[in-house]
Formats: structure tokens, C-alpha cells, sequence
């Protein structure tokens, strides 16, 4: 219903407007403690806006009306880098908020996280192909280009018979997050 509410509000500016997905910040919230399955839909595409529309998506985990300045329904501190490999290897626009850039310790993360998405093209309406979301984790494919892992459960991109072709290891935080390129 959430989603619905912002896509009908897009709709209303005649598409020629953005907005935040809060819809996907709050599944966000659950699905990084371990209820990954919250991250797909019953069709098979990622849940909030950037699975319906995600070229008018801004994907974000805070802003100044939430987090640190506020302390409004303050994204996990320690799900924060797991949160932003998810939206910054989605489609969308993602947002990055200025205290996590620039006082919370994990630019060199963020600054890594930019990269995997420039290299792989990725952009607001590229395409994304989830493969498990479950009580383990997630695994998706985005743009043909890149592969994100979150959770607990060992994998590889060598294990997934559909995903053809040479991968290289881009970023491992374990058990947080994982990230292959295609080469």
C-alpha cells in the first residue's frame, strides 16, 4: 500500500517527478535482520518504488527528517553498510546521506560501493534479476553486470547455473555483504 501511495503521487506529476522511497527504506529496516525475503515481491522484482518505477526512485536510508540529526526512525548504525550496497547497487537514484559520508567512519566503504556501481554501468532503470531471498539472505543480478550478495549463507556466482560467464570478486565483507563484476 505504500508503494502504491507514491507511485499514484508520481503518477499525479505526470511522471516528470521523483520520489523518496520510503517504502523501500522501511523494508530495509527488517530485511537486514535476517528476514531477506522481505526484499522481493510476489512478481519477482525488488519491493517499494525502484521495483515498479525505479527511474523516479530516490533511494535513501536517512535524511536530515530521520537519522542522526533528528533521531526519527534512524536507519540499524549496524546495518549501515549492508544498506547502502543494497541501493547502491540497484536501480534507482540512490542518496547518500552527508553524516554517514562525512562523520560516521565509512566513506572508504561508501567510496568503494560508488565505484562497484560506476563500473558496472548501473543506473536508475537497469535491470535486476533476484535469484534468493529468504531467511539466509539475498542474491541478486543487476544490470547483467554486477552480483550482490547479503547474509549469512555461503555462495558464488559459480553456483548459479544461469549466471554465465567469468565473475571477479569487486568487494567481500563476508557474512555482510559480497559483490562480483563481470569481466
Amino acid at each position: 500500500a505504500h508503494r502504491q501511495r507514491i507511485v499514484n503521487w508520481i503518477n499525479a506529476t505526470g511522471g516528470t517527478s521523483s520520489a523518496f522511497d520510503v517504502t523501500t527504506k522501511g523494508i530495509l529496516h527488517s530485511a537486514l535482520h535476517d528476514q531477506y525475503w522481505r526484499l522481493i515481491d510476489p512478481q519477482g522484482k525488488p519491493t517499494g518504488v525502484m521495483g515498479w518505477w525505479p527511474s523516479r526512485a530516490c533511494t535513501f536510508l536517512e535524511n536530515h527528517d530521520t537519522g542522526s540529526t533528528q533521531g526519527h526512525w534512524p536507519f540499524p548504525r549496524d546495518k549501515l553498510t549492508q544498506g547502502y550496497a543494497y541501493i547502491l547497487t540497484h536501480p534507482g537514484t540512490p542518496v547518500i546521506f552527508y553524516d554517514h559520508f562525512y562523520e560516521f567512519g565509512i566513506r572508504d566503504v561508501l567510496t568503494e560501493l560508488i565505484e562497484a556501481r560506476r563500473r558496472a554501468g548501473i543506473h536508475c532503470r537497469s535491470s535486476v534479476k533476484i535469484y534468493h531471498a529468504n531467511t539466509e539472505g539475498y542474491v541478486a543480478q543487476v544490470s547483467n553486470m554486477l552480483v550482490i550478495k547479503l547474509g549469512h549463507f555461503n555462495w558464488n556466482p559459480s553456483k548459479e547455473n544461469q549466471l554465465d560467464g567469468s565473475w571477479q570478486k569487486f568487494v567481500d565483507k563476508g557474512a555482510d555483504y559480497q559483490i562480483w563484476l563481470r569481466q
